[in-house]
């Protein structure tokens, strides 16, 4: 797969590892915030198995307030300018149009839009000829756990805005390959909504589309079983295996090792 300047082989599954530049993220806050610090999380996910590197400066999570695109953008730049880009793919999660653009000019591969996508993002797309992983969310960070009762079925709105996505995708001309979709575990859904999702995830499964799940240390599975965001390796694990069999082609995760280690050997035993 060419994306950029630079050609890729994708096998899957695809194990996504995340890496944050925030000081406030749920799971990883503060982690990763140092160069150092970001560059050697990074490394070590690349030979934990993570083909691609998905690097985030603000936090997303439920409740959380926004930052400015300079202030992205100064997270990003040290991490970013170090970074080879011949090697793996490299991610920024931003939706905002000034961040998406500093990263692609400056040797990002994919952009991942929690808000799904704009014309700007498009056009920008085309003119760097990279991906896309586009997500659902039905508001902002700040308030978007208030729409959990915005839905008439879940599946099938999630469904009827990716489907509306793809019509403008089309209308780009954006090659399919090159665009995964995000139904968004966690953004503005309740857990009964979340596991309505998964168990029918295959749903978002879009002829030629790619299909990423996000389900990772999420507070989901704390509402199954207590557990802090250190403690959920285990409800992470099953989610991306049961939905592995469901079609998913990424996972994004925080515990490369243990996801990759969990698919390769879940592959084998269903091999016939």
């Amino acid at each position: 797969m060419k994306l950029g300047k630079n050609n890729f082989k994708l096998d899957t599954p695809i194990v996504m590892g995340i890496c944050n530049v925030t000081p406030d993220s749920f799971s990883d806050g503060g982690k990763s915030f140092k160069q150092k610090d970001a560059l050697k999380n990074i490394k070590n996910m690349l030979k934990d198995g993570a083909q691609i590197i998905d690097i985030g400066a603000e936090s997303a999570k439920p409740g959380s307030d926004p930052i400015s695109y300079k202030e992205e953008v100064k997270r990003l730049e040290p991490i970013l300018k170090k970074l080879p880009k011949n090697k793996f793919i490299i991610s920024i999660d931003s939706y905002k149009i000034e961040t998406q653009e500093y990263a692609l000019k400056n040797g990002a591969h994919i952009i991942n839009d929690i808000f799904g996508g704009s014309q700007d993002l498009f056009d920008l797309t085309k003119k760097f000829k990279t991906g896309l992983i586009l997500m659902h969310t039905p508001a902002p960070p700040k308030n978007m756990q208030s729409m959990v009762n915005s839905y008439n079925n879940v599946v099938k709105d999630i469904k009827k805005v990716f489907k509306k996505t793809i019509i403008e995708l089309e209308k780009n001309k954006i090659a399919p390959s090159k665009v995964w979709f995000d139904p968004g575990i966690g953004f503005g859904k309740n857990l009964k909504q979340n596991i309505q999702i998964m168990k029918q995830i295959n749903q978002f499964k879009f002829k030629n589309y790619g299909l990423l799940l996000g389900s990772s240390r999420k507070s989901w599975i704390d509402k199954i079983d207590k557990s802090d965001s250190s403690q959920r390796i285990g409800g992470s694990l099953a989610s991306a295996l049961y939905c592995y069999q469901k079609g998913v082609d990424i996972f994004r995760v925080h515990d490369v090792k243990e996801t990759s280690q969990s698919l390769k050997v879940f592959k084998t035993l269903c091999l016939k």
